[in-house]
């Protein structure tokens, strides 16, 4: 059971694990030799069968529906891999010897690009059953290039290679193309003198073989790009749709007319499709292999005096891991009161627990018929100032309002409120969040440098109260002497509040802020939300 997909992109669907006669598999039949391939291919089947008058040419009979599938089959591994593969067009796979045991490749590039290098890999691979040791040599001409050595032909050599099952070795060289080969055409390669040695017997070859490169002026993705584009649509088409994707390998024993399979081995030709969560496991064990040279036998970043961060900045936190941000749509409903706050859903901002400072503001997206992405604005703070410079779409925005968060540090976790002011034709808001944990912040709120965390918190951090009401918050001290705070509140129309922690709140519904500090020490602070109405509700909008 499983799904791939081939190179059209359609999906090929096995529901379920089944069990199926090797005999009964397509291709059975013309099976000649111990080594065979499994394949799959996407299949079409006219299903739901229906009469139609108007059919008269199949006696009214018609199909109303296509029926989705597969088909499996068998061929013999040296049919399956003459099929062309995605980078045949453009790399030659020139086989060098081939037996019954061991076979040697040399994969060559059909391409000399302007600007590069062409690298050459020659592989041996085991194909029979058993183990054994080989080694190789035969001589490559290169009239048109350079090795590394500055001649233009070289001995390709492997030696005690011990080689099992499907396992393969492989070594690759690299070559510098002539000036001259510019102004000509194709390079032609030459390989001759094969001498190969298994289980202590020499074996050679007076077959003189040969593969051509054809000098590009142009980059690789230029060229691949534009000789993709420039195949006619039938023939792409064509080769797409009839390509296979092969499954399994299987080793097979002959005993007079019928044949059981020996061994299965994965499938040959590593045509895999990698998935998001393979990606993300790579790029985290990226981390624990750096390029060689790049620590330089110490941590990255490291002085004498501590860590320091890249880029200029001076506190040590990874910037990447200490930001997230978002974006929801916030209802407000139709004919929303403007004298009652709505409330956002309990929102993790990915931070993790602890003091996180988020800030939200209300985004407006414009489409722009000149551009190909449509223009957005986020309106953040006292977003009233902006009223006045929109003038026509003043009916169509909501210009008056308050936006407050609450940040809830124990859950990671935080809840967003609006106040309208105006009226307007919206029914939801999209609010835009930014959240941050910045060194600075752990300072602000637990006074750094002393043995353990020093911070306040509110309780609760939160209240609601109706207009001139009353309410009393208390603070808590973690890990430091309980003393005296003070108390102020950051928007000046805010109401008030006393030195016991008292607040009464002003005669205008709205969101607003209290800060809490420590009097011995101001950069040890939290805040407080004070949010007024006429009507009490669940912050959480529930």
């Amino acid at each position: 059971a499983g799904c791939a997909f081939d190179a059209s992109g359609r999906e090929i669907v096995v529901p379920e694990t089944k069990v199926i006669k090797l005999s009964t598999i397509e291709g059975y039949d013309e099976l000649g030799t111990d080594r065979a391939y499994l394949g799959i291919a996407y299949f079409e089947e006219q299903a739901d069968e229906v009469y139609a008058a108007m059919n008269g040419e199949s006696g009214g009979v018609c199909f109303n529906r296509t029926r989705e599938g597969y088909r499996l089959f068998l061929a013999d591994e040296s049919l399956a891999a003459k099929i062309p593969g995605p980078l045949d067009e453009f790399v030659t796979a020139l086989i060098v010897y081939s037996y019954s045991e061991v076979t040697v490749t040399q994969y060559t590039p059909g391409l000399i690009l302007w600007g590069s290098d062409v690298a050459i890999r020659v592989e041996i691979k085991k194909t029979g059953a058993g183990s054994g040791e080989y080694s190789f040599s035969y001589t490559l001409n290169a009239p048109s290039l350079t090795f590394r050595d500055g001649s233009s032909n070289t001995v390709v050599s492997m030696s005690g290679v011990r080689l099992s099952g499907e396992e393969t070795a492989s070594i690759t060289f690299t070559m510098t193309p002539k000036a001259h080969v510019w102004g000509s055409g194709e390079v032609t390669l030459t390989s001759s003198d094969f001498v190969i040695q298994k289980m202590g017997e020499s074996f050679s070859l007076n077959e003189r073989l040969e593969c051509r490169m054809r000098p590009v002026e142009q980059g690789l993705p230029e060229h691949c790009l534009s000789a993709f584009y420039q195949k006619s649509m039938d023939k792409t088409l064509t080769e797409s749709y009839d390509e296979k994707l092969w499954i399994a390998g299987l080793s097979l024993f002959r005993q007079k007319s019928q044949i059981i399979i020996d061994r299965v081995t994965p499938p040959p030709f590593s045509q895999f499709a990698v998935s998001a969560g393979q990606l993300m496991r790579l790029r985290e064990l990226e981390s624990f292999y750096p390029p060689q040279g790049a620590g330089g036998g110490q941590p990255v970043g490291y002085t004498e005096g501590g860590f320091e961060l890249r880029g200029g900045q001076s506190a040590p936190f990874d910037l990447a891991k200490t930001t997230s941000s978002g974006v929801f749509d916030l209802g407000l409903g139709l004919g929303y009161n403007t004298r009652e706050p709505a409330f956002s859903e309990e929102i993790m901002h990915g931070l993790g627990k602890g003091p996180v400072y988020v800030e939200a503001g209300i985004e407006y997206i414009t489409p722009n018929p000149h551009m190909e992405a449509d223009s957005s604005e986020i309106l953040l703070g006292d977003i009233g100032l902006f009223g006045e410079q929109e003038g026509a779409g003043r009916n169509e925005r909501i210009y008056k309002a308050s936006v407050a968060v609450k940040v809830l540090p124990e859950r990671g976790t935080f809840v967003v409120a609006v106040l309208p002011k105006e009226t307007s034709g919206l029914i939801a808001l999209r609010i835009r969040w930014f959240a941050i944990r910045m060194t600075e912040m752990n300072k602000q709120i637990r006074g750094g440098g002393q043995e353990g965390a020093k911070y306040i918190l509110v309780s609760p951090d939160t209240i609601v109260v109706p207009p001139k009401g009353t309410a009393h918050i208390s603070p808590v001290f973690i890990n430091t002497p309980t003393e005296a705070c003070k108390y102020s509140l950051v928007d000046a129309e805010g109401g008030a509040i006393d030195n016991n922690g008292v607040y009464t709140a002003p005669a205008r519904e709205g969101v607003y802020e209290i800060r809490v500090e420590a009097v011995s020490d101001p950069s040890i602070y939290t805040h407080a939300f004070a949010i007024v109405t006429q009507k009490k509700k669940n912050v959480k909008g529930k």
